[in-house]
């Protein structure tokens, strides 16, 4: 007797009810019902001249889907059906069609997109299908020789997809009249469709300023097109190229976090276009949004390739720590003395890092555009350490001496090598090649880098532009003139200025900088009240708030200013302390005679002391019956003390010290010379300064 179990009929039955069983569980598979169905019929017909077509029956044809992130490129595609062609040369497709808000699983479905026929030859043609709620779809296409024609027998295809065909057959046949007359045509009969979308694309490209005509990035079905990867990321992120970083990083976010884009290797795929359109740009800060990317969207994501995962680790080692806006690394090098030099030594208004080397040929272009601009520079005081990036201390020395020479006085340089490579500074600045330039701010922030010179001028040319309008800005609000009695700003509504402009800066990035100019300002426009309202500014916006000042050399600098302004303010009483003759004989600064004194305190290297000591000699000899005059000498140079006396016949009275310069400093600023003060009868300071002229108005008053 037969097995029944093995007979035909039982074979068919489970084969069926192994499909159905696949089915139900595909089904389950998704949170949403199925929306339609597809039904595609591919026609083969012969060639015009009557040669057979290639695909013969038999032959399996296969249904893809666009998508980038498929090896193979865009031509490849994810196969989500096949079929056999018969004898009659037909092949057909017929599945289930989904919505593209599936949470997973749409790669290997059919939803809205593109979609390419192909059999082993290669892409044969491409449709499009729309509609983003889902439904059916019902076409039918005819090959033949090549081209996509109007079949005449068969009217099943969507109005969209004849325009397309009409569009790819006017693409092949040159015909820009006829796109134009079909992108009318798809506009005013499709309004919405990828085939309107595609047109408008294809008639007029679009760039990054057509920002009226750049689609909405949510239209998800732009991410299954082969057109749609330039319109949606290559163009879209061009767009915002020169936004700020934050804003450039919203705009990944609203890429990457559209509810479409779920299928993992979709989103690793977009993930690295975004990195590599920002880590390749040459528009300076867009590498900070490339880490961005990299960093949440491509390191921790399992489903990007450990190639694509190594391009983008290796990215941000070498370009985190030296963004713009980030602090620069700490750089502690060696100079040609083999003193460690700390880039903490660039603190001030601005700083240059140079990276260089003595045999890059970049490098003999670039560092004399480089010197020449420093050269000529003469806005403010910039700083820079050039880095020699070799290992030849001869050779270093020789370019130092050949190429790094300028006498502007505006100019600090600092010349710092590794050359026994005990540093990491290659990969802290993310030096891979020269020559490199980093432009700092004054609290060593980042302003620029990876620049060249003619980028660096205009950054700076931008900066004293900014400046000079800052200046031209307080000049209005603090005159450095006397105005008319009604006009006139007395120094508490100065002080009240002060204070308006730092709640207006508090919360700005650029706050360390705006209360700088301020204070600049003020302090040396030569204006007594305005200088009254500078000592105010740093005391209370400078000193007062440390925390807020990453420029030490800055608070510093304010803190001694302060100290010489608060040290012998007029209307203090001078005091008195026991210094020396040239004869080494004790004597009291502050003699008891009943006189008004002049106290002039010099050094005899200062240039300024020089230019002004003639005009207190002169001074003495006309007032000095009614004034005491004395000469202080604020340094150590004892014999270079006493023959400095004899060469400018110093005829007044000259103390000195004696190697005992802290009493003196202690009591009286001598940091700063010349410093001149005048002392009435009663001991009181009333007028302390440099202004052998004030001095003068002064005394012709005794």
């Amino acid at each position: 007797m037969p097995d029944k179990r093995k007979t035909p009929a039982h074979s068919l039955k489970g084969l069926i009810l192994t499909a159905l069983i696949l089915l139900f569980s595909a089904l389950l598979a998704f949170s949403q019902k199925p929306a339609g169905i597809y039904t595609i019929k591919v026609q083969l017909e012969r060639h015009i001249d009557g040669s057979p077509v290639k695909t013969v029956p038999g032959t399996t044809l296969y249904l893809k889907k666009a998508n980038w992130a498929i090896p193979g490129g865009l031509n490849g595609g994810l196969v989500i059906d096949s079929a056999v062609v018969d004898k009659s040369l037909q092949a057909k497709f017929r599945g289930l069609v989904y919505p593209l808000d599936l949470q997973s699983g749409q790669d290997s479905v059919f939803t809205a997109g593109q979609y390419f026929i192909a059999d082993h030859f290669g892409v044969r043609f491409s449709f499009f299908y729309s509609p983003i709620d889902g439904g059916n779809f019902r076409e039918t296409f005819t090959y033949r020789q090549g081209l996509w024609w109007k079949n005449s027998v068969t009217k099943r295809r969507g109005k969209e997809n004849e325009i397309f065909l009409a569009a790819e057959k006017a693409l092949y046949d040159s015909s820009d009249a006829t796109l134009n007359s079909l992108m009318l045509q798809a506009r005013k009969q499709v309004p919405g469709s990828l085939v309107d979308l595609y047109l408008e694309f294809l008639f007029k490209p679009l760039t990054s300023s057509d920002e009226s005509q750049l689609p909405d990035i949510a239209d998800e079905r732009l991410y299954y097109t082969d057109f749609g990867k330039r319109l949606v990321l290559d163009i879209f992120l061009d767009k915002f190229k020169f936004s700020k970083e934050s804003v450039r990083n919203m705009a990944i976010d609203y890429l990457m976090e559209n509810r479409y884009l779920t299928a993992p290797k979709m989103r690793a795929a977009v993930a690295m276009e975004i990195f590599r359109s920002y880590s390749s740009s040459v528009v300076m800060g867009c590498e900070g949004s490339a880490v961005y990317a990299a960093e949440k969207y491509i390191l921790g994501d399992e489903t990007v390739s450990p190639d694509n995962k190594a391009e983008a680790a290796w990215f941000v080692t070498v370009n985190k720590g030296t963004l713009v806006g980030a602090k620069a690394p700490e750089l502690k090098l060696k100079d040609t003395s083999g003193v460690e030099r700390s880039i903490k030594d660039l603190m001030g208004d601005h700083s240059i890092i140079y990276f260089y080397s003595d045999d890059c040929n970049y490098c003999k272009e670039e560092t004399p555009r480089l010197v020449s601009l420093l050269d000529s520079w003469n806005e403010f005081p910039i700083n820079i350490a050039t880095v020699y990036t070799g290992t030849d201390p001869d050779a270093w020395k020789e370019y130092i001496r050949k190429h790094f020479q300028t006498n502007n006085p505006y100019i600090t340089w600092i010349h710092v090598a590794d050359l026994d490579r005990e540093s990491n500074f290659p990969v802290d600045y993310g030096v891979v090649s020269t020559p490199k330039i980093f432009l700092l701010d004054e609290s060593l922030k980042i302003k620029g880098r990876g620049i060249l010179t003619p980028t660096l001028t205009a950054m700076l040319k931008e900066q004293a532009e900014e400046d000079s309008k800052a200046y031209s800005y307080l000049s209005q609000i603090f005159p450095a003139e006397e105005l008319s009695p009604e006009a006139s700003l007395d120094l508490d509504a100065r002080r009240d200025a002060v204070d308006k402009i730092y709640d207006g800066v508090k919360d700005s990035e650029s706050f360390n900088r705006l209360m700088r100019q301020a204070f600049t300002y003020l302090f040396f426009c030569g204006y007594a009240p305005n200088t009254q309202t500078a000592l105010y500014l740093g005391q209370k916006y400078v000193l007062d708030m440390p925390e807020r000042w990453e420029d030490t050399v800055f608070v510093s600098s304010i803190g001694s200013i302060l100290k010489a302004a608060n040290m012998n303010a007029p209307g203090s009483k001078a005091e008195n302390l026991t210094l020396f003759d040239i004869a080494d004989n004790p004597a009291d600064l502050l003699i008891p005679d009943g006189k008004m004194k002049v106290l002039y305190f010099y050094r005899t290297g200062c240039e300024v002391c020089r230019e002004t000591l003639p005009e207190i000699r002169n001074a003495w000899k006309k007032y000095g019956k009614k004034v005491s005059f004395t000469g202080v000498f604020a340094g150590n140079n004892v014999s270079g003390f006493r023959k400095f006396i004899s060469a400018n016949n110093l005829e007044f009275r000259q103390l000195y010290a004696k190697n005992n310069l802290d009493e003196l400093g202690g009591k009286y600023y001598i940091e700063a010379v010349p410093l001149i003060l005048a002392i009435d009868r009663d001991g009181t300071i009333v007028f302390k300064g440099t202004s052998t002229e004030k001095l003068t108005e002064i005394l012709k008053k005794q």
